[in-house]
């Protein structure tokens, strides 16, 4: 143990007037943190079928996410044209996640430049893959990979994702058991909305730490 975690935890014992936890009670934690017990859930954190879909995309709108609904992911690259032109990004590139689904789709026919890269600033725009909504809150979640960076979610004025109905799951603990049968990857977004704040003078203001507009394209 590093000699700076020593001291943080050193403290935090001593705020609790108390020294390391003994043999049993380290046990009885290690235990505790393998079990995944799930605690008290509300009732729309158990929704299923064609309620999850529904209470997914109620949640979703309510927090001023854009949904565009596709017969399948052929029709992405026609329906990510119509944005783009609605945008006034046209002459911008797509920057695209790296992804063999995404890469494969016919982007020339839709007449879109795509850019294959982390993100940087100044980006429009960029589109991901997700791994699964969650129904309670209307939220996406993105696992970062080489393919797909987490720079791809945060710095573009619009961020894209495309999400296939039967990946939406009731509540939070659904997603964690995803996001573990794939392996913990460096960084998951949990990701409400567009990004908004009205810490300023009370207004709210759209792309204040990340997007301007979030826009999931369900599947």
């Amino acid at each position: 143990m590093s000699t700076a975690r020593q001291q943080i935890l050193g403290r935090i014992r001593s705020g609790l007037k108390r020294g390391p936890l003994n043999e049993q009670q380290q046990a009885h934690l290690s235990q505790e943190l393998k079990s995944r017990k799930r605690t008290t859930q509300p009732a729309r954190a158990k929704v299923t079928g064609q309620t999850a879909l529904d209470d997914f995309k109620a949640m979703a709108l309510e927090v001023a996410t854009e949904i565009v609904n596709l017969a399948n992911l052929e029709e992405l690259p026609q329906a990510m044209s119509q944005l783009m032109q609605d945008s006034n990004l046209t002459q911008q590139p797509l920057v695209l996640a790296n992804e063999p689904d995404l890469v494969a789709l016919n982007w020339a026919a839709a007449s879109i430049n795509t850019d294959m890269r982390a993100s940087t600033k100044g980006d429009s725009i960029s589109l991901t893959n997700s791994l699964c909504g969650v129904a309670e809150t209307g939220t996406l979640v993105l696992r970062s990979s080489p393919n797909s960076p987490t720079t791809l979610n945060l710095f573009p004025d619009i961020h894209c994702a495309v999400l296939h109905k039967d990946n939406i799951v009731a509540g939070y603990e659904d997603a964690w058991d995803w996001i573990r049968n794939g392996g913990i990857p460096r960084t998951v977004n949990f990701i409400t909305g567009p990004s908004r704040s009205a810490d300023l003078e009370q207004t709210l203001r759209m792309g204040a730490h990340g997007p301007k507009r979030l826009v999931i394209f369900l599947v």
